[in-house]
């Protein structure tokens, strides 16, 4: 049981290290270079053009290097670079990112044996519960953004652009995690065995 808390938690810290970088990274469609598109690249929260004009913008602004999405450069467009599913992507990422820190912070406590026995085996099953779900938000993340992607509404010339490497860390942070969530699951049905066999009386 210890030693799959231990891959579980190693797992999970693997996760969150990806989920970080994509989190962070302004890498999750990106135009090909041979392409001489005005939109450079975008993440969740940084956009990146070269010389891009509007046609809402009634300004006529031009918008040439990377910016904050919620900057005063980008205000005049926020509106069209962050549609209703983008949006959704942005608050579905923070949720599974905040989530995962906590059920990776708290099996650290569990394989330090912080927790009465008992307790820890709730606490396992419970953190692989959480993280089948955080799972869950991440496969819908992996769906949605990579079709929406090619939405013309969105960012110009879609079919010049391409999943890029920040998409490819948060792919492989979910399957970190749900190899966590199985490890963790485990581990917990093991220590479940295991205080069977050493409280025979106690009600499960």
């Amino acid at each position: 049981m210890a030693d799959k808390s231990v891959v579980a938690l190693v797992l999970s810290m693997i996760a969150v290290a990806f989920l970080v970088g994509a989190f962070a990274s302004p890498y999750w469609v990106e135009s090909f270079q041979k392409s001489d598109s005005r939109f450079i690249k975008a993440g969740l929260w940084e956009f990146c053009f070269n010389d891009y004009t509007f046609w809402k913008d009634y300004n006529g602004n031009r918008y040439k290097g990377c910016w904050y999405i919620f900057s005063d450069q980008y205000r005049p467009i926020w509106e069209w670079l962050s549609p209703h599913w983008f949006m959704a992507v942005q608050v579905m990422v923070s949720v599974a990112l905040l989530f995962l820190v906590i059920t990776t912070f708290t099996g650290i406590l569990a394989v330090c044996h912080v927790f009465p026995e008992y307790l820890e085996e709730i606490i396992l099953l419970g953190c692989s519960l959480v993280k089948f779900v955080i799972v869950i938000i991440q496969f819908i993340v992996l769906v949605l953004f990579g079709v929406q992607k090619e939405d013309r509404q969105w960012v110009p010339r879609p079919d010049q652009n391409f999943l890029s490497w920040s998409y490819g860390l948060f792919a492989v942070s979910t399957i970190m995690t749900l190899a966590a969530a199985v490890t963790l699951l485990k581990a917990g049905l093991d220590l479940r065995k295991k205080l069977k066999e050493d409280f025979p009386r106690r009600r499960y």
